[in-house]
């Protein structure tokens, strides 16, 4: 039988094989995706986060549904995951893996998933929760050497200011482009970083500007107790890290080997985001999971795109559409008294 379906898709024309393959990808991807809905269990309400969940009859195609006691909604195992919105298909998910992996601007990833702009972005953001969540976790502890260090992003303020809550705090640069300041200034963000001798990273936002201790030890925090760490000249790692059970701190110049691992990091964080050309200051947690996974996937055996097609048929998210809108912009209080002291 296999083999005479073979022989019938080698006469097909080129067209047709397009196609043919499109509905294979869109099968693969409903297979994934319900074989995640069977062995799904609920133990909150995607919507409240109440506990307190009842089963609920069956849907049309005979899932499994509950109701939540905490707000009185129903849902099933698709309510909050990729693959619930009736218009995104599982075929459409799978061409959009496809494209977000080879590099693709969003406006391409909309025209070959024939989706609008705003689909797209929001299929982006959700994609990335679902990447999240499938990060293992950073190792430290006695026998891990790690090295820690900070680098420095340009904020850019991209984004479509004239339907965002939040307008632009300055003019539009004519250029199109960031304006990139040389050293450390109130305009860039500082991403706190961290690599270890396993492999695995670790990125977060920190703070506007110069990092500050209790910004560093908010970012640092649980991710170097009981390991060696290796730092830059920076005197508050050397404040910080002790109050975060490190095992101990080299600074440099002897803990070049270690350090060279984070530095690594910088340069392959930095390369990865010339690709989007700046990341809005709103979305940039979003974007350092997304290349978390992607430092995941590099050490991995197994082929990135059919990892992640696997894991967007179970993948879920949290942030809705509204809460996108409403989602407030970080670090704003120093453009707020920027404007109003040209104001005075």
């Amino acid at each position: 039988m296999a083999t005479s379906m073979f022989q019938l898709a080698e006469e097909l024309g080129y067209e047709d094989k397009i196609r043919l393959a499109g509905f294979l990808e869109g099968l693969i991807a409903k297979e994934r995706a319900g074989i995640a809905d069977a062995g799904f269990v609920p133990d909150h309400c995607p919507r409240c986060g109440s506990g307190h969940l009842v089963r609920k009859g069956h849907g049309r195609d005979g899932s499994q549904r509950w109701m939540c006691r905490g707000c009185g909604r129903t849902f099933s195992a698709r309510t909050m995951g990729l693959l619930g919105c009736p218009k995104l298909d599982a075929g459409t998910w799978a061409r959009f893996v496809r494209c977000e992996l080879s590099g693709c601007s969003l406006r391409k990833d909309a025209e070959a998933c024939h989706v609008r702009l705003r689909a797209a972005w929001s299929m982006r953001i959700r994609l990335c929760e679902a990447m999240e969540r499938c990060i293992p976790e950073f190792r430290h502890g006695p026998g891990i050497g790690i090295g820690a260090d900070g680098t420095c992003l340009t904020e850019p303020l991209r984004g479509n200011r004239r339907r965002a809550k939040v307008k632009m705090p300055r003019k539009a640069h004519v250029s199109g482009h960031c304006v990139h300041e040389r050293g450390i200034s109130s305009g860039k963000v500082c991403i706190a970083c961290a690599a270890n001798s396993l492999g695995d990273c670790f990125l977060r936002i920190c703070v506007r500007g110069r990092p500050t201790d209790a910004g560093l030890a908010a970012a640092l925090d649980g991710m170097v107790d009981g390991s060696f760490v290796a730092t830059d000249g920076h005197q508050g790692y050397a404040r910080v890290l002790p109050g975060l059970g490190a095992a101990g701190i080299e600074s440099e110049p002897g803990a070049h080997g270690r350090l060279g691992m984070v530095n690594a990091l910088h340069q392959r964080l930095k390369g990865w985001l010339q690709r989007f050309h700046g990341v809005s200051t709103r979305w940039p947690g979003h974007y350092l999971a997304w290349f978390c996974w992607a430092e995941m996937a590099r050490h991995s055996d197994m082929d990135a795109e059919e990892m992640l097609s696997g894991q967007a048929a179970e993948g879920r998210y949290a942030l809705t559409r509204s809460d996108a809108v409403a989602r407030p912009q970080p670090f704003w209080s120093w453009w707020e008294g920027r404007s109003m002291s040209t104001m005075v």
